[in-house]
């Protein structure tokens, strides 16, 4: 799966004015009509903010150059997906956090323990059983119905709030893990963790609204 897909990059949902400069959208079509130099001008000036955002995610510079490269192929791939109702700076951020953090997983899975050391662990502990949850039709509906909703309400939010609210509830790291990588201390964290999800529930909750009765979301 590419770096892009994860986010959604169909924005053509999202409820507002176009964003974009007149200068983007004369670089946007020509990029689309398959002009590489009017895509280069176009991404190039958001190379350093993308960089930044990678490598405190990755701590390493290589590594987070490699990321945004895959950001910017992957936006190239999918600029019709692009329609101008958020910030292009804010679309490629999206994708270059989405593209550190599959590069950070993998490189996560090359120091996973070795299986003659997982065999010894698992030896050693209680063993255990896993119970398969299944959802009912109407459970899996409002479940996709939910992440609708969360993934609309998340497009409204400013990168920054974007960031946090995937370090801690998506990859679930820690409030000192999140500050580390953010370079921000940790009661900023949980500040900026906090206005983040009170904006989301705002944008969710406004969405809700406007569909009417059969809109609903749970926690």
């Amino acid at each position: 799966m590419s770096a892009a897909t994860n986010y959604e990059l169909n924005d053509a949902a999202t409820v507002g004015p176009s964003f974009i400069t007149s200068e983007e959208a004369t670089l946007l079509a020509s990029a689309r009509a398959g002009d590489s130099s009017a895509f280069e001008c176009l991404v190039m000036p958001h190379w350093d903010a993308l960089l930044r955002v990678a490598q405190r995610i990755l701590r390493n510079r290589e590594d987070a150059e490699d990321a945004v490269q895959t950001a910017f192929l992957d936006a190239f791939r999918n600029l019709n997906g692009f329609h101008g109702h958020s910030r292009f700076s804010s679309w490629l951020t999206r994708i270059a956090m989405n593209a550190a953090f599959m590069r950070l997983r993998v490189s996560r899975r090359k120091r996973e323990t070795s299986l003659d050391e997982l065999t010894e662990i698992g030896e050693a502990r209680t063993r255990f059983h896993l119970v398969e949850k299944r959802l009912n039709p109407e459970q899996e509906y409002l479940s996709k119905e939910d992440r609708v909703l969360l993934e609309r309400g998340l497009k409204k939010l400013r990168p920054l709030y974007v960031e946090v609210l995937h370090l801690r509830n998506l990859q679930e790291l820690s409030t000192k893990e999140t500050a580390r990588i953010l370079e921000l201390p940790v009661g900023t964290v949980k500040a900026r963790l906090h206005r983040a999800r009170t904006k989301l529930i705002r944008h969710v909750q406004s969405i809700v609204t406007r569909k009417g009765p059969r809109g609903s979301v749970r926690n």
